[in-house]
């Protein structure tokens, strides 16, 4: 089983975060720490008020309990992960339901069902949500899981392929591809994927196809069928396999990303707005560039740094960029944390897809997912969703898990 040394470093540095964050949140004035937001309050309100490096104490409070029970639910998932069984059945019940609320979101969608579950009205009657409220957050979850899908349903074919000693003609291998252990998790890939486009995210889509590209990288390196061809043996190009792939995409996008390119018609790639609202980003990682306004408390901040260029009538609580949003709520030092982290896990992955001989497509999931998750979160927050982050961590951590090859494990 994978030991606590192993991971040690990049959770303890979490760790030491989440007690910074901590810090942030507590009633301290720490050598003239505190935010001025707290004077300005002792002001209007005529009396003594403690003050804290965070903005907002509540919006930290809830930011750190969602982060600490992000870094206990990875810690169980590498723990358990570790265990082949578990990790199947991890993996399988994410892509299970993930088909589930793309069956949803399709029948909410073609009956133009008005009201999400019992949560309240569907903001858009044009776009596949399923049960998130913002389509750039299911964008990114169905991506993520369609990429999962994908890669299982290759490792079935790569399994099954592997059991015809190498030798296999063109009808074996169209008959492996719609055989049972293959074949539902191609109908499930190909279900993931249109639900993909059906949102019409796209900063969602695009990021997600940057994953189908690196996948496919992948398929014709370390994780390729030639992996198990025997010599002399007659077998297909993996070219040909990504090909058949991206011919799969292409078709689905023109089946159902109508609404895909009447938005990039519309509205292009930009966003003035958002361009707007990270430069103000800016000027409070300038102004705060070491302790941070505390997490969560970028729309306690944003009235303080008025632009005339921001529409009145929208209220923006989120930044539309994870990275600032880090940076802003944490400082430089504890962010750049974070993300070596992220990068830790990212190594691990790589490593793992080069160096493991069976569950390859563990890591190659995690690879695939911070790539998704890592190019959308230049533009949108969709790992600040609680749903999206948490399936994101179960198949980061799946991937970190199932990188350590046994003699790694006995060290």
């Amino acid at each position: 089983m994978l030991k606590f040394s192993k991971v040690a470093i990049p959770l303890v540095s979490v760790g030491f975060v989440l007690t910074w964050g901590v810090i942030q949140w507590l009633p301290l004035d720490l050598g003239g720490l505190s935010n001025p937001i707290w004077s300005y309050a002792e002001q209007t309100l005529q009396q003594s008020i403690d003050g804290r490096i965070t903005a907002n104490a509540a919006l930290t409070e809830l930011s750190l309990v969602r982060l600490t029970s992000y870094l206990i639910f990875a810690w169980l998932v590498l723990y358990y992960g570790q265990d082949a069984e578990n990790a199947e059945l991890f993996l399988k019940t994410v892509i299970y339901s993930a088909f589930g609320y793309a069956f949803y979101g399709a029948w909410a969608l073609s009956t133009g069902a008005t009201d999400i579950l019992w949560f309240g009205e569907r903001p858009s009657k044009v776009d596949l949500s399923s049960t998130f409220v913002n389509r750039n957050s299911a964008a990114t979850y169905f991506g993520m899981c369609a990429l999962a899908a994908t890669a299982y349903c290759y490792s079935e074919l790569r399994k099954k392929l592997r059991r015809s000693g190498g030798s296999y003609g063109m009808s074996y291998f169209v008959e492996s591809i719609f055989s049972r252990q293959v074949g539902l998790f191609f109908v499930i890939s190909i279900m993931l994927w249109g639900a993909l486009l059906l949102t019409h995210s796209r900063a969602g889509i695009l990021s997600s196809l940057a994953g189908l590209l690196v996948f496919v990288f992948l398929v014709l390196g370390p994780f390729s069928i030639r992996d198990e061809r025997a010599n002399g043996s007659k077998t297909f190009s993996m070219i040909g396999v990504a090909g058949t792939a991206l011919c799969g995409i292409v078709a689905i996008l023109f089946a159902s990303g109508q609404g895909l390119g009447s938005r990039l018609y519309r509205q292009g790639f930009g966003d003035s707005y958002r361009l707007e609202v990270y430069e103000i980003a800016s000027n409070m990682i300038s102004d705060y560039p070491l302790t941070g306004i505390g997490l969560g408390a970028f729309p306690t901040m944003m009235p303080f740094y008025p632009s005339s260029d921001l529409p009145v009538n929208l209220v923006w609580d989120k930044i539309h960029n994870s990275y600032l949003e880090l940076i802003v709520g944490l400082g430089i030092p504890a962010a750049a944390i974070v993300l070596a982290v992220f990068g830790w896990a990212f190594y691990r992955c790589v490593k793992g897809t080069y160096a493991r001989k069976k569950s390859k497509k563990f890591p190659v999931i995690g690879i695939c997912s911070i790539v998704i998750l890592g190019i959308h979160s230049l533009v949108d927050f969709s790992i600040e969703i609680q749903a999206v982050a948490l399936v994101f961590i179960c198949l980061l951590s799946l991937g970190v898990s199932q990188s350590f090859t046994t003699r790694e494990l006995r060290k």
